[in-house]
């Protein structure tokens, strides 16, 4: 059984648009194994040990460096090294990608990249700084301050249509294209395009994911409208068990009955995402 703990704390509310949480995982066994949903971009600093790789949904295998970002997943994504680890994290919300990272974050989708060549050298001034504090909340500090100064000469003109798209997220277990055009008067290459630079994703595959997180919750929690959720956001079971399978990297079966170290640990996120509303988004990170 693995001693992994992951602890997560809310941003403060000036970045409470841009960050989802701010993570803290520790293990102290020789090994790391673990399975990641399909998830937001991530800001990661690995202050102890790792040395590891990541698999993504593609087969594509990459080395994970100290400080990197990782873009949007569109499935899940197998993290693997050495231990005892130290990693403090941040999920980036679609805001916080547009304010950070200088790359369309489709173009960015299921790989990871040097933090310090995207974001420069506060980025390794930050890390040493994280390594050298052993509190978790002064470690949030750090970060907030990092992320506070990159974003400090950011355009902020992203910020309307991140809003539509969430709405649009939000209004159905099967959002419809149609109602996205309607929403932002915009055309559909151009709906497309910014929500490939914004999200990773182009619309349709967004609701998709979305909607197998917001079922993946609704089955951790036995929530009274489980049924509901199926009934509206899949054809038949089959559909369920593929769509499941792709963004959360189990069955609908294994992830009620038999879930992970992993998402056992991501149960106490999903209910800080359920006491604030800020967080209660299908963006789930």
């Amino acid at each position: 059984m693995s001693d992994l703990v992951v602890d997560f704390r809310q941003p403060s509310p000036d970045l409470a648009e841009y960050v989802s949480f701010f993570y803290q995982a520790r293990q102290s066994e020789a090994r790391f194994n673990a399975v990641d949903r399909a998830d937001f971009a991530q800001f990661r600093f690995i202050l102890q040990g790792l040395g590891g790789q990541c698999e993504f949904v593609d087969g594509t295998v990459q080395a994970m460096p100290d400080c990197y970002i990782l873009g949007p997943t569109t499935g899940c994504t197998r993290m693997s090294g050495g231990g005892p680890i130290d990693v403090v994290g941040a999920g980036l919300m679609p805001a916080g990608w547009a304010a950070l990272v200088p790359m369309d974050a489709s173009a960015a989708a299921n790989r990871l990249f040097n933090a310090v060549d995207l974001l420069g050298l506060a980025v390794p001034d930050a890390r040493a700084a994280l390594a050298g504090e052993p509190d978790f909340d002064k470690r949030v500090a750090i970060f907030e301050t990092l992320l506070k100064g990159l974003m400090a000469q950011t355009s902020r003109d992203f910020h309307g249509f991140v809003h539509q798209v969430n709405a649009w997220l939000e209004s159905s277990v099967a959002p419809q294209l149609p109602d996205l055009l309607k929403l932002t008067g915009l055309s559909l290459s151009q709906v497309e395009r910014r929500c490939k630079r914004y999200f990773g994703s182009p619309p349709k595959q967004l609701a998709r994911k979305f909607r197998a997180l917001r079922t993946a919750i609704a089955m951790t929690h036995k929530d009274a409208n489980l049924d509901e959720i199926l009934l509206e956001g899949f054809y038949d079971q089959s559909h369920l068990i593929r769509e499941m399978k792709q963004f959360t990297g189990m069955t609908p079966a294994a992830f009620a009955e038999q879930p992970t170290v992993l998402n056992q640990q991501l149960a106490k996120r999903i209910e800080l995402e359920r006491k604030n509303p800020m967080a209660q988004r299908p963006l789930i990170t």
